[in-house]
C-alpha cells in the first residue's frame, strides 16, 4: 500500500485523479486507520490530507459564520463544539461534535471524515440534516459541485462521492426566526460510543410562539443510513406542540426506522427509547425558544 502526504488540495486530487477508487483519503484517521488495519479497506495507496488545514489551504478547516455556515471538512469536532457562534446558532451540531469520542478523537476527527464514512450511527449527520446542509465536493475534472447532504447520503457506509472527489466543505443555511435546535444521544457512556439512538430536531414556533411553524427530525442508529423523519414534520407542522402530537409523531418516526440488535442495545430497548428520546428533543427545544 503506497502512502502520500499531501500538502495542497491541487496535490490531492491530481492524486485522486491517478487512483480513483484505489485510493482512500485520511485526515484526522480515527476511523481509517482501524479498517485499514482490520483489513476492511484495501486500498492501493492513502492519501493524507491533514496537513492540507494549514496554511493557504486553511479553507479547508476554517469556520464561517454570516447569517449561516461554511464549515470546512477538515475541521475538526473539537473547534466546532468550542465555537460560540456555532453553539448559539446551530447547537445540535456542537452539542453532537462534543459528544462524538473524548477529546483526543474530537481533536483530530474531522466533519468530513464523519460523514463520508457513512455510518448509520454517525453523531454529526442528523443535526446537519436538520439544518439542510449541502457538501461541497472537488474533482480535478469537473471543478466542484454541491449537493444535498440527504441525496450524498446513499446507504450504509455508501455516498455519492465519485472516485475523483474529495469533500471541501459543508453549508447551512440561517436558520429561521423563532427556532432553535438539539441533538439527544442515547448511550451507555458518557464519552467513547457511537449512539444507540440519536435525535436530531429543529423546531421553529409561529409568531405567538403556540403552533409549530417547522419541524425538522433526523435519526441515526435506526436504519441503514441517517434520515429525515418527513413524515412526522408533517404532521408536527401547523400544530400545537401537545403531547398527543408528539406521540403521533413519534409513532410515524419508528414506523420509518429499522430496529436491530446488536452488543450494544437490543432493538426493544431502541424501539422503545426513541419516541422518549424525541419527545427530550422537543421540549428542550421549546423551553430554548422560550427563553429568547
Amino acid at each position: 500500500m503506497d502512502f502520500h502526504a499531501l500538502t495542497s488540495l491541487d496535490e490531492a486530487l491530481e492524486k485522486l485523479a491517478d487512483y480513483g477508487s484505489d485510493a482512500t483519503l485520511v485526515a484526522g484517521g480515527t476511523s481509517a486507520r482501524y479498517l485499514i488495519m482490520s483489513g476492511q479497506i484495501t486500498a492501493k495507496a492513502v492519501l493524507h490530507i491533514e496537513r492540507l488545514a494549514i496554511g493557504s489551504h486553511g479553507g479547508l478547516s476554517g469556520i464561517t459564520l454570516n447569517g449561516g455556515a461554511r464549515l470546512g471538512a477538515l475541521a475538526n469536532l473539537r473547534d466546532i463544539a468550542e465555537q460560540p457562534e456555532i453553539i448559539s446558532r446551530f447547537n445540535g451540531l456542537a452539542t453532537a461534535a462534543g459528544k462524538c469520542g473524548g477529546w483526543q478523537t474530537q481533536s483530530i476527527a474531522t466533519l468530513g471524515g464523519n460523514v463520508c464514512g457513512a455510518s448509520p450511527s454517525a453523531d454529526l449527520i442528523p443535526p446537519l440534516l436538520v439544518q439542510n446542509a449541502r457538501i461541497e465536493l472537488h474533482s480535478q475534472a469537473r471543478g466542484s459541485r454541491t449537493v444535498a447532504l440527504g441525496d450524498f447520503l446513499q446507504g450504509a457506509y455508501k455516498t455519492d462521492r465519485a472516485p475523483d472527489e474529495m469533500a471541501t466543505a459543508f453549508h447551512l443555511p440561517a436558520p429561521p426566526p423563532r427556532s432553535a435546535d438539539v441533538y439527544v444521544k442515547i448511550q451507555r457512556r458518557s464519552a467513547m460510543e457511537r449512539p444507540i439512538i440519536g435525535v436530531a430536531v429543529r423546531l421553529a414556533l409561529d409568531e405567538n410562539l403556540e403552533k409549530v411553524a417547522e419541524m425538522h427530525v433526523a435519526i441515526c442508529g435506526a436504519g441503514p443510513v441517517p434520515f429525515r423523519a418527513t413524515q412526522a414534520e408533517t404532521l408536527m407542522a401547523g400544530n400545537a406542540a401537545t403531547d398527543e402530537a408528539i406521540h403521533a409523531a413519534a409513532d410515524a418516526i419508528s414506523a420509518r426506522c429499522t430496529f436491530k440488535s446488536d452488543a450494544r442495545a437490543s432493538a426493544s430497548y431502541r424501539q422503545a427509547v426513541l419516541p422518549r428520546a424525541f419527545a427530550h428533543a422537543v421540549s428542550l427545544c421549546t423551553a430554548a425558544i422560550a427563553g429568547f
